[in-house]
């Protein structure tokens, strides 16, 4: 065998096994023939003794003398065996799932059709049995070598000298994103030259060319994060209105590449869509006449197509404003040369300083390394090792992070891996806890730029059991757990874009995870690839080298197999062929596929444990509910799928069914599996699998429940066998009845006040409820022992008898948030609003027809905004004195019997709305009087304001806004407003030169002027104000819009000055 290296750790997978057979042999074995478990009971020992062995050989590489190579090939011996232990094993497990409970029916079972009866003499059984002995065969043949090699076996099995002692101090976070050390020099000369303007585009768009800056240097100096630096400078983001990210990677295609700048400057852009014209005239439009920045980060060398690839790619952005850049990041001069970057940048390693403040930073967070005088020592000795590459301070600062121990930080700075940072990463990924190697060894098979989502990594690594059980804590916590544990270590770093958080591994990173796991794991990006080794168990291809596997592998061996997305092609169906032959697959990513039937062979797939279907997917077959052991089916939320199997309640292992919630009401007896986490809508009907009580014993869903179909439920005593108490993972409870169906009130209260949830629920909806009464678990001024005391958002809609709220949000540690009250019209009592309230909306209730408040809290001060139709509300107690004073922004629209005097008590008023008000001239001037603060005033549909009020106070009202007032006639008080710097005025029907004051030059402060669709005027004031910079003049009357388009005569001699102006 050529490889000299073992893979990863056998001894996690020897443990799982271990664990298995014995839960296999104590729980589920009992009605089996004898044989097997006495069969089990061998394997274990046969393993539990490898273990020992694998333990002392594993930890003895990189320090074997003679026998080093005989070792590796044992190991892989052993590996292989344990896997094939670990298939026996899991058939019994698959075979107790059965619907007829592992029993044999000699009339149905397929079993009968491929082996012998279920006996002593059973396949399975005998193939258990020969796998023992060949476990004991291979620990015979083991103490030669260890011999040989003057190994002992230690009995743990466990790495312990290799890892660190794992201690509790005081660390902080991580290094904050966008700090970065040392680069003063190079980030000032960077941003001079983003700001800079440059000499102005060429007149021939076609001969344009964009600026290209290209920072270079070796994998680990910190390009990506100078260029994140650069994007947050002021100055920077000053300069540009449009900011634009790619990574383009290793691999790319020209049409990939326009998908993507478009994708990042918001464009949807198609999956489907592979046109690039299309796309390169969609890229011109977005960018055109706007100062952008591009960023390409990682930028590799292909060959010799680089340079026109690129110049096709980049060619639609020369119609961007002058003082567009691109910034390019890269490892590769050829690069900047394809690009024609006219600048560069070459970073080099930091100064010692600069690297001993990010490995201290990273390594004791918030505690003081002046504290750890011992440790300061060492990691004096240790930082002028990491050769000032950034990347080497915080994965090495990242794994002593956890740790105080001097014996533990001198051990790890004596060890000579320092030679270049691939040594020094391979360093850091050895002295990871065994449980996490594989976790991140496994992320190989996906490309270089990867975008990494947490929990569904966590998925694939259940699915190959490489999460150990702790504590009874749900393995999807323990695998969070895992995840934060390789973040710190800076073996991911994270990044937000828009909405989502995902998680990059840095391509050094890759290159290590790709070294570590060549004997487990591969990636086939074509279909030209060589032959790959016969020890690979875990396999990503793209759509168009599928095709291609039969011959280059052992499919059969496979436990990962993904197919990967490909924006050149996509695979119309997988061939039946390869399906069969993957009999051991535990993970099966079908993303990169675009079938639209799932293959009946998918049944035959006994071991899988996830799978992810195409968006392309309309059918599942019937076969898909003999997986027994699925713990994810993964469908992409824009998939339509026609219906679900009729027996999916056989999948009795199923944890996750990550789809689009609504559609989850389609699955056929879904109270039936009972394991399901996450958000479900559940709809109840008098039918097994579907009714309240099947929800009883589904206490690990999460996030959202939605029950739907309340009226089929008769009392409180039904609706308390839901069990919504015992559901603490429900973060949003939303229960929901139909309009359709006459309901008794009494029974929609009991049913309602049975469907109490868990304490610690943060949301709760409620829709068409028929009861005239609040559930008494809503009331939040008694029953401390049971309140709903984290509850955020409390949302009622179309519940039509509903009369009063009870008291919401007295309690100090209430934290309601959110209130919406839609279409309540017999709702005329409401609690006071709680000062933690942040959001309310209120439509068609019995107390008020229309509201909404919203609270917007910066570190100077908290400002709210109200729109109503009733101004009783800021009087009669149901916002808190706190809350009216906050008030920065009021609309009042179609309200009646306003007493504008009120208004004059609200000080921090900046914005005032007033919209279809029958509000006089005498009371818009009243109620201007009093509001000192005011700054924007807009008026629009009010009919009976005829001129704008005298404001005898100075005002400070910057914007005035007119809409729709079709008497207004007189503006003359205009130049009362000293500080107006904006005006609008549209669609006054009476306007005309004479509403102008006859000093109009006076607004100095005026700026913009905007008179639109007001047909009276025929002439402009005299006069305009010297600081206008902005006219705009729209639908006016047509002899005046002639002249002024004619730009000359007296009306343009009014205006000519106007630097810029809009007239049609």
């Amino acid at each position: 065998m050529a490889e000299t290296v073992a893979g990863w750790l056998v001894c996690p997978v020897i443990r799982i096994v271990v664990d298995k057979a014995k839960s296999c042999a104590a729980d589920r074995m009992r009605w089996l023939n004898g044989g097997v478990p006495d069969a089990l009971k061998q394997l274990d020992g046969a393993l539990t003794e490898l273990r020992a062995v694998a333990g002392a050989v594993e930890r003895s590489r990189g320090a074997r003398g003679n026998g080093g190579r005989d070792l590796d090939r044992w190991l892989l011996q052993l590996k292989d065996a344990v896997h094939e232990a670990d298939e026996v094993v899991d058939e019994f497990e698959y075979r107790s799932l059965r619907p007829d409970g592992g029993k044999v029916d000699r009339a149905r079972s397929s079993l009968l059709k491929l082996g012998k009866q279920l006996s002593g003499t059973d396949e399975p059984l005998n193939r258990l049995k020969a796998v023992v002995e060949k476990l004991v065969g291979i620990k015979a043949s083991s103490g030669k070598l260890m011999q040989v090699a003057g190994l002992e076996a230690s009995w743990s099995g466990e790495l312990s000298g290799r890892h660190p002692t794992w201690e509790d101090p005081d660390t902080g976070s991580l290094l904050e994103d966008g700090e970065v050390f040392g680069r003063d020099a190079e980030r000032k000369d960077m941003v001079s030259w983003l700001v800079a303007t440059g000499p102005p585009h060429c007149p021939d768009r076609r001969a344009a060319a964009i600026p290209v800056a290209a920072i270079m240097g070796l994998g680990g100096m910190g390009k990506t994060t100078l260029a994140r630096v650069l994007l947050q400078d002021d100055l920077v983001k000053a300069a540009f209105n449009l900011v634009l990210w790619v990574c383009p990677g290793a691999t790319y295609h020209k049409v990939e590449l326009v998908k993507q700048i478009l994708q990042s400057a918001g464009v949807q852009v198609p999956d489907n869509m592979k046109n690039f014209d299309v796309l390169q005239k969609q890229l011109g439009k977005t960018v055109s006449s706007k100062r952008f920045l591009l960023v390409l980060d990682n930028v590799w060398n292909r060959g010799n197509m680089d340079e026109y690839m690129w110049s096709e790619v980049l060619a639609p952005l020369k119609f961007g404003h002058p003082g567009s850049k691109i910034m390019v990041t890269t490892r590769k001069k050829i690069v900047a040369n394809s690009l024609n970057a006219s600048k560069q940048v070459m970073l080099s390693g930091l100064a010692f300083a600069d690297v001993w403040s990010l490995f201290t930073r990273i390594a004791f967070g918030n505690d003081s390394v002046e504290k750890h005088p011992a440790l300061h020592a060492i990691g004096e000795q240790l930082v002028p090792k990491l050769k000032g590459l950034p990347l080497a301070a915080k994965v090495v600062g990242g794994m002593l992070k956890s740790t105080r121990s001097i014996r533990e930080w001198k051990r790890i700075s004596e060890m000579e891996s320092y030679d270049n940072v691939s040594l020094t990463l391979e360093l850091c990924y050895r002295n990871l806890q065994e449980h996490l190697q594989p976790c991140f060894a496994i992320c190989s098979i996906f490309p270089k730029n990867w975008r990494f989502k947490r929990d569904k990594l966590v998925k694939i690594w259940m699915a190959l059991d490489f999460i150990q059980p702790a504590d009874g804590r749900k393995l999807e916590d323990v695998g969070k757990e895992y995840f934060d544990q390789l973040v710190d270590g800076s073996f991911f770093h994270e990044r937000k874009e828009g909405h989502q958080n995902y998680y990059y591994i840095h391509d050094l990173m890759h290159d290590l995870a790709e070294s570590v796991s060549r004997i487990d794991c591969a990636r086939v990006e074509n279909a030209e690839e060589k032959q790959m080794p016969s020890t690979v168990r875990h396999l990503s291809v793209t759509a168009d080298a599928v095709a291609h596997l039969k011959g280059r592998c052992h499919l059969d061996r496979l436990r990962t197999f993904i197919i990967l997305k490909q924006s050149s092609s996509s695979l119309a169906q997988m061939p039946d062929d390869i399906l069969k032959e993957l009999k051991g697959v535990r993970v099966l990513g079908l993303d990169g596929c675009g079938m639209v039937d799932l293959s009946d062979k998918i049944g035959q797939l006994i071991h899988l444990r996830y799978l992810a279907l195409c968006k392309t997917i309309t059918r599942l077959p019937q076969s898909l509910t003999k997986l027994f052991l699925l713990q994810t089916l993964s469908i992409p939320k824009r998939c339509r799928l026609e219906e679900f199997p009729k027996d999916m309640r056989n999948l009795k292992y199923l944890r996750h069914l990550d789809m689009d919630r609504a559609s989850t009401s389609k699955v056929v007896g879904i109270g039936e599996l009972i394991h399901l986490q996450g958000s479900i809508e559940f709809h109840v009907k008098r039918e097994k699998g579907h009714t309240l009580e099947d929800l009883y014993d589904m206490n690990d869903l999460c996030r959202k429940l939605h029950i739907k179909n309340l009226d089929v439920v008769a009392s409180k005593q039904e609706a308390c066998k839901a069990g919504l108490r015992n559901k603490h993972g429900i973060k949003v409870l939303e229960l929901e009845w139909n309009s359709t169906v006459k309901s008794d009130p009494s029974v929609d209260a009991d049913v309602l006040e049975g469907l109490e949830p868990h304490p610690h629920v943060e949301e709760v909806r409620i829709r068409r409820y028929h009861g005239n009464t609040p559930p008494r678990w809503l009331n939040m001024s008694f029953r401390k022992d049971s309140k709903l005391c984290l509850l955020k958002s409390l949302y009622l809609t179309n519940c039509r008898k509903w009369e009063f709220l009870p008291p919401l949000g007295q309690l100090p540690c209430l934290k309601l948030r959110k209130l919406n009250l839609l279409n309540c019209p017999k709702l005329v009592k409401v609690p006071p609003f709680s000062l933690s309230i942040r959001k309310v909306t209120v439509r068609n209730t019995g107390f008020v027809s229309h509201m909404k408040l919203s609270f917007s809290s910066s570190p100077k001060a908290c400002n709210a905004a109200l729109e109503t139709c009733s101004t009783n509300i800021l009087t009669d107690g149901l916002l808190h004195p706190q809350q009216v004073e906050a008030i920065s922004v009021l609309t009042l629209r179609h309200c009646q019997g306003v007493k504008f005097e009120e208004l004059q008590g609200l000080a921090s008023l900046k914005k005032l709305q007033i919209s279809h008000l029958d509000i006089t001239d005498e009371q818009l001037g009243t109620c201007l009087r009093g509001l000192q603060s005011l700054t924007n005033l807009e008026i629009d549909n009010c009919s009976n304001i005829t001129s704008l009020p005298h404001v005898e106070n100075p005002s400070g009202l910057t914007t005035l806004h007119i809409r729709q007032c079709s008497k207004l006639s007189s503006l003359h008080s205009l130049p009362n407003l000293a500080a107006l710097e904006s005006m609008s005025i549209e669609n006054c029907s009476k306007l005309t030169v004479e509403s102008f004051p006859t000093d109009f030059s006076r607004l100095g402060s005026l700026k913009k002027l905007n008179i639109m669709c007001c047909t009276e005027l025929e002439s402009l004031p005299s006069g305009f104000p010297s600081s206008l910079q902005v006219l705009d003049l729209i639908g006016c009357k047509p002899a005046l819009l002639n002249q002024l388009q004619l730009k000359d005569g007296p009306e343009w001699d009014k205006v000519a000055h106007v630097p810029i102006k809009q007239i049609h």
